[in-house]
């Protein structure tokens, strides 16, 4: 009877480990929603100097998946992890001049809390990854979600804190993804780089393009009257890495949101933007004639309106 009741054992602990393991699995809190970054302060900690998971985030949880919608750049991203600590991988989009980068990230759940920790970045423009270590817990207080991390001031380590309210505002639309671009790099268009000056007409059309940095480049065009050098108008200009293509970013005068227009043919020696949802132009070209200098090409739909201007390289 004793030895029946030993040779048991074993079995009825593990079905009481398995009970408890599943109970605490069941009583675990749901972070699911909309979270809005709040003034409160949580109790025991100071509040973060930023909002650390930026003034809006999505929670979904389903199971041992968890889905995180985070805006960046002005963009609601969805990115899905499995709450096992595993790695997930995937792009951040850029600023308006700069090129995307790729995140590395895991989620696992410790205790009640989940810990997002970011373990690495390849930086935009490539690269060698950058290890990371910066973990976020996000665990629930009554009505909040407080998300708390680690931030350095004057060389001393402390531990911060956001709190989150619910909010049923909806995260914003994720933005339609654009017309789908050739595969290409900016160090494949480094030839633009320099100063390009040449006639048009009753002016004179200047281009300044710095030399790649960061997955992109950047420019200052201006036009300047023959007659008094007075200045006619003037456009940024950038074009940047996205989504394993490139993006021209036209602001003339200043005027923002930029344009954008997506290189869809790069060769050795030109490069093609196109933008087919604006006015004029919808098309823009880049060509290193042999001469040295450099073409430029605008035109609208069906190539009406072409235009096109000869900059020879000018010294800086």
């Amino acid at each position: 009877m004793t030895s029946r009741f030993l040779s048991a054992l074993p079995i009825v602990a593990g079905l009481v480990v398995l009970s408890a393991s599943s109970s605490a699995q069941q009583q675990r809190p749901d972070l699911s929603g909309i979270w809005v970054s709040s003034t409160d302060v949580a109790a025991g900690l100071a509040a973060a100097p930023g909002a650390i998971m930026g003034a809006q985030f999505e929670l979904k949880l389903d199971g041992d998946t968890l889905v995180v919608t985070r805006l960046s750049q002005g963009e609601s991203r969805a990115v899905t992890f499995k709450l096992d600590g595993s790695t997930n991988s995937y792009r951040v989009a850029g600023r308006l001049c700069e090129g995307d980068t790729e995140a590395s990230e895991t989620a696992a759940w410790e205790g009640n809390a989940i810990a997002l920790t970011a373990t690495g970045f390849v930086p935009a423009g490539g690269g060698p990854a950058r290890p990371s270590n910066a973990k976020r817990l996000l665990r629930r207080e009554g009505e909040t979600l407080v998300v708390q991390a680690k931030t350095s001031v004057g060389g001393t380590v402390r531990d911060v804190a956001t709190v989150y309210k619910r909010s049923s505002e909806p995260m914003p639309a994720l933005k339609a993804k654009g017309m789908k671009g050739t595969a290409a790099t900016i160090s494949q268009v480094a030839w633009i780089a320099g100063f390009w000056s040449g006639p048009n007409g009753t002016s004179n059309v200047e281009e300044r393009w710095t030399p790649p940095a960061s997955g992109g480049m950047m420019a200052m065009s201006r036009t300047l009257r023959t007659a008094d050098n007075s200045l006619a108008g003037f456009e940024f200009l950038c074009i940047a890495e996205r989504e394993g293509s490139l993006v021209y970013a036209a602001m003339p005068s200043a005027r923002t949101p930029a344009t954008l227009f997506t290189a869809t043919a790069v060769t050795a020696n030109s490069v093609t933007f196109e933008n087919p949802s604006h006015d004029y132009p919808q098309l823009i070209k880049y060509t290193k004639r042999p001469d040295g200098s450099l073409e430029t090409f605008i035109s609208g739909a069906n190539n009406a309106r072409p235009i096109t201007m000869v900059l020879p390289r000018k010294d800086q």
